[in-house]
């Protein structure tokens, strides 16, 4: 009996309580928190990192689609446009911003909950668009919404994004702002010529607005670089690392062929330009010569002449070109012609001319060249005679 109330208590010992069922953690993507808005030309630029974590920080497994939301806001009545020209008011507004810019400073930005009241479904980008919208790790879309209200007052474009998963969806990105501008036409003129120093990018200043308006507010521009006949993206960086205020811009590449584009800026912050110029092409090459030769020496032998001078050091020399001058005169000698006598580059620092005529007075010169063709400058020798054997 003792035995069977032992072996009771060790069963009823063995057996663990189970717990109350406990609902699954729901898969909530993480808010966007980095998208920017820029303005090219008539549209509006969206750009954002593509959604990858969840609110828990673990890996965001599918994704239904991202819902991109706009509030149009328009500058009260009770400020409207200024002639700077005219009525500008010290500390009022900064003439080197864009009036609509300068007038919505002074209003506060919607935050969260006004947003959300708001807002109006712009668009959604479904599961399988995704790809087509991603450049790299982020997201992008084009708005082209009314820049002004009809009555050309000015307006602030206010977006956010909202990313629905498979189960649930995020909370609202952060609002970007953005005050469009009637910003210039695509910029004219545009050149770009090779030099050593670099390229050398030149255009005309713009003269009038995408909305026909003369003498459009202009920042500064921005110049854009690709290898040829590539396009430039819309979230392509400016090879200028501050705002240029005029032209010409002179820019130093790797060697190779390129496109240049330039935009005129109405605004840095955000991003507000003018579309692309046309390109402008060109092939950036070394077009720096080598230094010249130095310790040139030419020494007379019989029925030849001798030459010997100083390496040149240069890291890209492809070698040497050696020059001969025929003498006219007698008591006074003129260079009479020149003929080269080395048509390709030589590689030894001496040069022996066995194809002269005794009794003519010759002068020599040699140059350095590099592997790009570059010449240096000519070194000379004085006049040197072979004189007839008896």
């Amino acid at each position: 009996m003792k035995k069977l109330a032992a072996l009771l208590l060790l069963t009823l010992a063995a057996c663990g309580k189970r717990g109350d069922p406990h609902p699954p953690v729901p898969v909530i993507p993480q808010a966007t928190s980095d998208l920017v808005v820029a303005q090219r030309g008539a549209k509006v630029l969206l750009s954002w990192s593509y959604p990858s974590v969840t609110t828990a920080g673990k890996s965001l497994g599918g994704i239904r689609r991202v819902v991109l939301y706009r509030y149009v806001e328009t500058l009260p009545a009770t400020q409207p446009p200024r002639d700077a020209a005219k009525d500008l008011l010290p500390g009022d507004i900064d003439p080197t911003i864009a009036q609509p810019v300068a007038l919505f400073a002074k209003i506060p930005p919607l935050g969260p909950m006004q947003f959300n009241k708001l807002r109006e479904k712009v668009d959604s980008i479904e599961a399988a668009a995704l790809p087509a919208a991603s450049s790299g790790t982020r997201l992008s879309y084009e708005d082209t919404p009314e820049l002004r209200t009809v009555e050309g007052r000015p307006v602030r474009l206010n977006y956010a994004v909202v990313t629905e998963g498979n189960f649930a969806k995020s909370d609202l990105s952060n609002i970007a702002h953005i005050v469009p501008l009637d910003v210039p036409t695509p910029v004219a003129g545009v050149s770009a010529t090779a030099k050593a120093e670099g390229v050398i990018v030149s255009w005309d200043v713009p003269t009038k607005s995408i909305a026909g308006q003369s003498k459009p507010f202009v920042a500064g521009y921005n110049v854009y670089r690709t290898a040829a006949g590539e396009t430039v993206e819309d979230s392509a960086a400016p090879v200028n690392g501050t705002l240029i205020t005029k032209p010409p811009y002179t820019d130093a590449p790797p060697y190779g062929s390129y496109d240049y584009r330039v935009t005129a800026v109405a605004s840095s912050t955000p991003r507000i330009e003018s579309d692309p110029s046309a390109p402008a092409k060109t092939a950036f090459k070394d077009l720096l010569p080598p230094p010249a030769v130095t310790g040139l020496t030419a020494l007379v032998e019989t029925k030849a002449v001798q030459l010997v001078w100083d390496a040149v050091e240069s890291p890209d020399l492809a070698g040497y070109k050696v020059y001969r001058t025929e003498g006219s005169g007698i008591d006074v000698l003129k260079p009479a012609g020149t003929v080269p006598l080395t048509p390709q580059p030589i590689t030894t620092t001496t040069f022996r001319d066995i194809i002269i005529d005794p009794g003519i007075s010759y002068f020599y010169e040699v140059t350095a060249v590099d592997k790009s063709g570059n010449e240096s400058p000519r070194a000379k020798t004085q006049w040197v005679l072979v004189p007839k054997t008896p």
